[in-house]
């Protein structure tokens, strides 16, 4: 390759924000990995993690909707915390634009959705979308510069499961 078709490369990754991600191909790690993960934390009945377009060619947003079991007693916020830390560490889609998300309790058929505030207000939180209309379905929305501000630069670390979410916490329902 020319030194001209690399400085060329270089000038077009720096004005489109595209930075190639540093971890090897093997390492790649996608939303079904994070589904995983979070579904193999106790009290957790089903996660939902899906990624895509949001607007423009090149933007992209990821969804994760995740329902505890009734009952579910661990701290909602480290829980919300774990679900954000294994989002922002998943590389196979550079998200440009928004994280929404929904906490629910009940069952993966019925379900109810958990008020995040207290949560978000916990782990510092304050810059997020809530519309009250649309918040049982699409979640809150949680902006890039918010996500960068508390985890760091995209994609984070995989995050390891913290010793209070690692405990059952309530009797599966009947």
């Amino acid at each position: 390759m020319s030194l001209l078709a690399i400085v060329v490369s270089i000038a077009i990754a720096a004005c489109t924000g595209i930075v190639p991600d540093s971890r090897p191909a093997a390492d790649v790690r996608t939303g079904t990995d994070v589904t995983q993960a979070l579904e193999a934390v106790p009290g957790v009945v089903l996660a939902e993690v899906r990624s895509g377009p949001d607007g423009l060619p090149g933007q992209n947003e990821m969804n994760a909707d995740v329902v505890v079991q009734p009952g579910y007693t661990p701290a909602v916020a480290e829980l919300l915390d774990y679900v954000l830390r294994q989002l922002w560490s998943q590389n196979k889609t550079h998200i440009t634009t928004k994280v929404s998300i929904k906490l629910l309790t009940g069952t993966a058929t019925e379900s109810t959705t958990i008020d995040l505030i207290p949560a978000l207000t916990t782990l510092g939180i304050t810059a997020y979308n809530r519309d009250p209309t649309t918040v049982d379905s699409l979640g809150y929305g949680l902006g890039i510069a918010e996500l960068t501000k508390h985890y760091g630069t995209w994609p984070g670390p995989v995050p390891e499961l913290p010793v209070s979410l690692s405990a059952p916490s309530a009797a599966p329902s009947p």
